[in-house]
């Protein structure tokens, strides 16, 4: 009863977290870490007390080496530029706050490493969501390349997958330039060479600045309820190919 309890505390404090600091990385790019050193506080403690009230010497070992690979792999990928600190900071929260977790289809019980890999596969989707827009363009005759007909066929596919071109794309907010001018216009593609900011002029391609943090939420709340997506991707290729797991 007492590990029911306290396993839906701590789920209900990370998603709470997890919703609110989306909220603002949405609204604002900005989240103040007051809110992750209070949430983090209250849910390392919580864990503390769940590791004495079920004590094991390997639930405890297990529990560190989540929170170590899982947090380590987070800020790793924060270091090298891939997303911003929020991102790392949620996982870190994440794997401290529910180091253990066992839902039906998982390949191990990481939390914050499921929540991780999960949210990164549901990034997935926004680039085929932009796709479908460009291809809609197209389909209504819009001129989406004019400019750009010197570019081989594949970078507009690759501009076709990642970015927009908009009309009125003046002073946007969080959004990137996909697009450079020396004399012609080209894609830029540059993963560490896009610059967030205001755009100063109109008709450009560009390509939102959606915060992960949103697809971690979202990863997160999918491991609660369902569990593991790469288990359920190998489990369908395994079945396919007839392997038993």
């Amino acid at each position: 009863m007492i590990q029911e309890i306290l396993l839906t505390v701590r789920v209900s404090l990370i998603s709470t977290t997890l919703l609110y600091t989306s909220y603002l990385d949405w609204k604002y790019r900005e989240v103040d870490d007051k809110v992750w050193i209070i949430s983090g506080t209250i849910a390392l403690a919580l864990t503390v007390f769940d590791l004495v009230y079920q004590w094991s010497i390997d639930r405890l070992l297990l529990s560190l080496m989540s929170i170590g690979f899982s947090s380590g792999l987070a800020f790793a990928f924060y270091f090298l530029g891939l997303y911003g600190g929020a991102d790392a900071k949620a996982i870190l929260v994440i794997s401290t706050s529910l180091p253990l977790y066992y839902p039906a289809w998982s390949i191990h019980p990481f939390t914050g490493l499921a929540s991780l890999v999960n949210g990164l596969i549901f990034s997935l989707i926004l680039p085929f969501c932009i796709l479908l827009y460009n291809l809609v363009q197209l389909i209504k005759g819009e001129k989406i390349f004019e400019g750009f007909e010197h570019e081989s066929s594949i970078r507009k596919f690759f501009a076709l997958l990642f970015g927009v071109r908009l009309k009125n794309a003046r002073d946007k907010r969080y959004w990137f330039l996909m697009e450079e001018s020396n004399n012609v216009r080209k894609f830029k593609f540059g993963l560490f060479s896009l610059e967030l900011s205001e755009i100063d002029r109109d008709d450009v391609w560009v390509t939102p600045g959606i915060p992960l943090l949103i697809f971690i939420t979202v990863g997160f709340l999918y491991y609660i309820f369902l569990g593991d997506l790469s288990y359920a991707f190998f489990k369908t290729l395994f079945k396919i190919l007839n392997i038993q797991i």
